[in-house]
This record gives structure tokens, sequence and C-alpha cells, in this order.
């Protein structure tokens, strides 16, 4: 199953508590997707919607807040795909769910004399915050697996709705951004802390939990890839000192002959010709007498400057 997916599907069974939380879940139905047209010389309001499920909520909203049950009719519109069109036949039940909601509307520049929708009122109770987004999701909204990347974003088609739901996002510390891409305004969050906290805002629980499990795994796993990377890369670094020194002590021996060189390095040679790959750790522990890391580092190191001089 899509993650995607998942969140809609466990979105839909959340109903907002209060009039107020519902009236602005609503309100990013109507602003995403609503229109206001003249028909027969009235002006109904319809919801135009993808699925059957957001089409469920919308009708649930409107029969709950106004105890008005609109028209719910299935059309298969371009690209023959269906969609769902939820419809109030009246003009008076179209204007009072537009301005009760804290709507205005203004003609569209088409010819056909459809209206849209600007937002008239700030959202300010963090509850309907929440519903607002939790909606506007359910429309336009996206979430990656998070086994792949973390990102949720939500397109619009206007530049004014996509500041108003980044303002919304900002206003819960998101850190969320804005970008234009394929004729479309999208609203998005890429850090995995802000999309769990938006999980966790709308009010979702077992995809939370299937995200927070898989971040989890992914962290742990970092951890381990970066501990592995960290002791290769010691390996390897450990080797290649090792690979000189042997290489310095054979000089010498061939040269000038091991004996002619201190007994503190004489030592230190035998052990590492005995050990050739050993850490410094190891060395340290292996040899006869009490010498520290770092003081078997510099004898080898004085041993290598030996062999550069000869």
């Amino acid at each position: 199953m899509l993650f995607s997916y998942r969140v809609k599907n466990e979105i839909v069974r959340i109903i907002p508590q209060s009039i107020s939380e519902q009236k602005d879940e609503l309100s990013a139905f109507i602003v995403l997707r609503g229109n206001l047209r003249k028909i027969s010389e009235n002006i109904i309001l319809s919801i135009v919607l993808d699925n059957s499920s957001n089409a469920r909520i919308a009708y649930n909203l409107i029969k709950n807040i106004f105890n008005i049950h609109p028209m719910v009719v299935a059309k298969t519109l371009i690209h023959k795909k269906k969609h769902y069109i939820v419809k109030i036949l009246s003009e008076e039940d179209s204007i009072k769910i537009v301005n009760e909601i804290g709507l205005i509307w203004e003609k569209s520049t088409n010819e056909n004399s459809e209206m849209i929708f600007t937002k008239k009122r700030k959202i300010i109770e963090p509850g309907s915050k929440k519903s607002y987004l939790r909606g506007a999701f359910l429309i336009d909204g996206y979430v990656n697996d998070p086994e792949k990347m973390y990102h949720l974003e939500i397109s619009v088609h206007r530049r004014e709705e996509a500041e108003f739901i980044h303002h919304l996002l900002n206003n819960f510390n998101l850190n969320a951004r804005i970008s234009f891409w394929k004729k479309r305004w999208v609203v998005y969050l890429k850090k995995g802390d802000s999309v769990f906290e938006f999980l966790r805002l709308v009010g979702v629980q077992n995809a939370l939990l299937h995200f927070e499990d898989i971040r989890a795994r992914k962290d742990v796993l970092n951890t381990v890839n970066r501990l592995v990377n960290c002791e290769t890369a010691n390996l390897d670094k450990t080797i290649l000192s090792a690979a000189k020194e042997l290489r310095s002590i054979d000089i010498i021996e061939k040269t000038i002959g091991l004996k002619n060189i201190s007994p503190k390095l004489l030592s230190i040679a035998r052990l590492r010709k005995s050990l050739p790959y050993a850490s410094l750790q190891e060395l340290s522990e292996e040899i006869d007498f009490k010498i520290s890391k770092s003081g078997i580092y510099h004898r080898l190191k004085k041993i290598n400057q030996i062999a550069d001089e000869l």
C-alpha cells in the first residue's frame, strides 16, 4: 500500500470535534475545489472532487454544519477520469454556506461566468489550523514512502492559497517551502522531523507509528554504516602505516643493521616485524614493558625518519 494512500485513508476517518473545526476543514474543500456558477439565473455552489471518500466527507460536513443535504453526482470529466460533484441546489443555501464559512468570491475571467473564492478571514485557533491543513492535504496532498525519502507536499493552482497553507505550516515551525512546478504552486516539507510533526498535527496514528518505525530503523542503519565506514577507514590507515613502517625497518636492516639503532627503537622494530598489521593499541598490549600508544607512535615515526635519511 502506498504510504500516501495509507495516510489519507486514515485521515478520512477523523471527524473534527467542534463546528468551528468542521467549517475550516470544509473551507479547504471549497477554496481548493469549489466554484460558484450561475445556472438558470441561480448561483449554485459545486465542489468537484476526485474520489468518493472526499465527496463523502464534503457531504457529511455540509449536512452536519448546516443541516443541508447536497446532491452528489459522479461524472466522467477530462481524460476519462471519474469525478464526484457535491452540489448545493439552492442559491440561498449556497450563499449561506459561503458566507458562514467566511469566504468571499469574485468573478472569474472566463466567459462562462464561473466564480472563484478568496480567503477573507484568518484562522486563529490551533485546532482550526489543523483542520484546514487536514482538508487541504486530503484534496491536494502527497507524502512519499519514508523508506525512500522524506517529502510531503500540497500543490495548488493559486499562489495566494499556497502562501496561506505555507503560513499555516510555518505557524507550527515546520520549515515549509514554496516552489512553482508544472503550472502549480507546491508547498512542501523535506525534513523527517517536519513530516513527522505534520502527520501528528493532522491526527493520524497508525501511519505515524509506521513512519517513526521506518525512520528509527533507517537511523540505526545509518549509524551502523557510519561506524563500519569509520572502522574501515581506520583499518585502511593502520595497514598503510604498518606497510610503511615495515619498509622502513627493512631498509634499516639492509643498510646499517637494526643493531645500530637505539635499544628503544630496536624493541619496537622487532615487535612490528612480529605483528605486521597490528594497531598501536595491540602493540602496546603485546610489548613486555609499559609504554603508551603515543610512545609507540613516536618511536615508529623515528624509525621512518631514519629510513628516509638513508
